[in-house]
């Protein structure tokens, strides 16, 4: 099934976790629903395990402190969230990935081997929100 909504306001995931996780797209984006949920737009493909959510709906997204992306960044780069932790795939070769926690302590790195790499950056901790960064300047902010 897909699903063509407006990208001026947001698409909002409630977790099973109960926490619940917003996204704004600056294009129309789209929603797959299969294994996985997953929100494609122009630059951004945003996936969760469909087991995971409990509700999907449209409302306002509150900002966050990401900043702005650079506008000749990667835009193949998609983040899938899974049980052990984040999978990163459409890396360059040599792309390096971090993820930080909300006091901006690295958790993670990782760096690709091979262009179009995939890389599976494991979280031990649950329950909190991260921020991961590509070297070219994707950022993705999420919770586990």
């Amino acid at each position: 099934m897909t699903l063509g909504v407006m990208g001026e306001e947001g698409v909002l995931l409630q977790l099973k976790n109960g926490s619940i996780v917003g996204f704004a797209f600056s294009g129309k984006p789209t929603m797959v629903i299969g294994a996985t949920l997953e929100i494609r737009a122009t630059e951004t493909t945003v996936s969760y395990d469909y087991n995971e959510v409990k509700r999907v709906y449209w409302g306002e997204v509150q900002p966050n402190s990401i900043s702005s992306t650079k506008d000749n960044i990667n835009s193949d780069v998609v983040f899938r969230i899974n049980a052990n932790g984040l999978n990163v795939s459409g890396l360059a070769n040599g792309e390096r990935v971090s993820v930080y926690d909300t006091m901006g302590k690295l958790v993670t790195t990782a760096v690709s081997t091979q262009d179009n790499g995939t890389l599976n950056l494991p979280l031990k901790q649950s329950g909190g929100i991260y921020i991961a960064r590509t070297q070219s300047g994707v950022s993705f902010k999420f919770t586990r």
